[in-house]
């Protein structure tokens, strides 16, 4: 009961503080019980959000307990890789640095300990790996190694062979939305504005293209390419 009653006065204090706001305040300010309804379902939904960020962070920190009761390579790269998934990229590198060394044949260590540093800000380094992982494998992870290997060489200001590395992409898995955005951006980092503009209006065409399962992501970099596309 005093859960519900507390529940019920934040939504009460919510409903007040969204009232100041412009625009939409006006909805909280002349609803009542309605503003007030509304409030309680903002925080229903953030509550039920919270519960599974902590659900899924015990279920993770009951894995890495697990894995790394025996100290082998590949538990490593376990590891590092529930690290990265949980956004603690800098925890993950040397877990994953280990899984290298360890199984330096392995793509998808590579492939993980780039993503590690390019969420550091480590392109150069990023770049490395990714460049390992694609060599073990050109087809890994179903292209998504090779696309943020162009991504990398985009930002270095090396559009040239992002644009070669998205055509390998293209002839191997077709064209994507992604693909079209990045070669956008690589077109306009080299001066070639128009290109630029067709690739983003290509990418927001491959997305409304897409398939019920990739809709949501593809959706993603079509808001990118429109974006782009204005700036």
């Amino acid at each position: 009961m005093l859960r519900l009653l507390g529940f019920f006065v934040l939504a009460m204090l919510l409903a007040s503080l969204l009232g100041h706001l412009p625009v939409v305040g006006v909805v909280f300010r002349s609803t009542g019980v309605f503003g007030i309804l509304i409030a309680s379902a903002l925080l229903a939904a953030l509550f039920t959000r919270i519960g599974e960020r902590l659900l899924l962070a015990r279920r993770s920190a009951a894995q890495i307990r697990a894995l790394s009761a025996v100290d082998s390579a590949h538990n490593q790269g376990k590891v590092g890789a529930l690290h990265l998934a949980g956004g603690r990229a800098r925890k993950a590198v040397p877990f994953l640095e280990a899984a290298v060394r360890g199984e330096p044949g392995v793509a998808e260590w590579h492939y993980r300990l780039g993503q590690a540093h390019l969420a550091l800000g480590a392109r150069e380094s990023a770049l490395r790996e990714l460049e390992q992982c694609t060599e073990i494998d050109g087809e890994h992870a179903y292209g998504s190694a090779m696309r943020a290997r162009a991504a990398v060489l985009i930002e270095l200001g090396r559009p040239e062979e992002a644009l070669g590395v998205l055509d390998e992409v293209e002839r191997n898995h077709g064209p994507s939305a992604e693909s079209a955005y990045r070669r956008g951006r690589a077109l306009r980092t080299m001066g070639r504005k128009e290109g630029a503009r067709a690739a983003f209006g290509e990418a927001m065409r491959l997305a409304s293209q897409a398939t019920r399962y990739q809709r949501v992501e593809a959706g993603r970099w079509a808001l990118r390419a429109r974006l782009a596309r204005i700036w």
